[in-house]
């Protein structure tokens, strides 16, 4: 048996007597510790602690997710490895999700100004993920001193990092119910439900 498949066994175990899909997400998102900082708990707070301080967000507003969290990708069924895999980290809180919101309208002039993008596809998946998911992920923001200044500092946390993130990225979530939602497809492939899930 491989790690992937002992990961994804005691993940089973932990979150299958929950019958409700948002149940099995706050368990394995919230009450659980970032399987790629296992024995470095220290680093998981400090990362959490300078994001809650740099968006002003409650420190249980900040999550980890993706390979990082559960210490493989449910989607890609991969393990997790250190120093080449990313930290995915989300935020979850209404207010910032509609300060991102308000940058990304008014620096893409309400999606008309498509230069503004790096490219169609970020313009595609950032309009997809808010109005689909409640998500905006950063690095899909237009061209602007906002973007600039976030991927500053998750540039700063990759570089901190490095020995055991590839990078930091980060999404905005407007509420906990759209994080549990996005995160439902992860879950569902971890239980056998959905085999090659997007």
């Amino acid at each position: 048996m491989s790690n992937v498949d002992d990961r994804r066994k005691s993940l089973q175990e932990v979150i299958r007597n929950y019958s409700d899909p948002a149940l099995r997400v706050k368990r394995a998102y919230f009450d659980r510790p970032s399987m790629a900082l296992k024995d470095k708990h220290d680093i998981e707070f400090d990362i959490k602690a300078a994001v809650s301080d740099r968006y002003k967000v409650p420190f249980r507003s900040v999550v980890f997710t993706g390979s990082a969290q559960l210490g493989f990708s449910p989607h890609k069924d991969t393990e997790f490895a250190v120093g080449k895999s990313d930290l995915d980290i989300a935020v979850i809180d209404g207010r910032l999700y509609q300060e991102v919101w308000e940058v990304v309208l008014r620096r893409s002039d309400g999606f008309n100004n498509l230069s503004a993008f790096h490219s169609e596809e970020h313009r595609r998946n950032i309009q997809t993920h808010m109005l689909k998911r409640a998500m905006i992920l950063l690095d899909f923001m237009p061209r602007c001193e906002e973007r600039s200044r976030e991927q500053l500092f998750l540039d700063q946390l990759s570089v901190k990092y490095r020995r055991i993130f590839g990078r930091v990225s980060l999404a905005v979530y407007m509420s906990e119910a759209a994080f549990c939602r996005k995160q439902v497809s992860a879950l569902s492939n971890v239980m056998g439900f959905r085999k090659n899930a997007e």
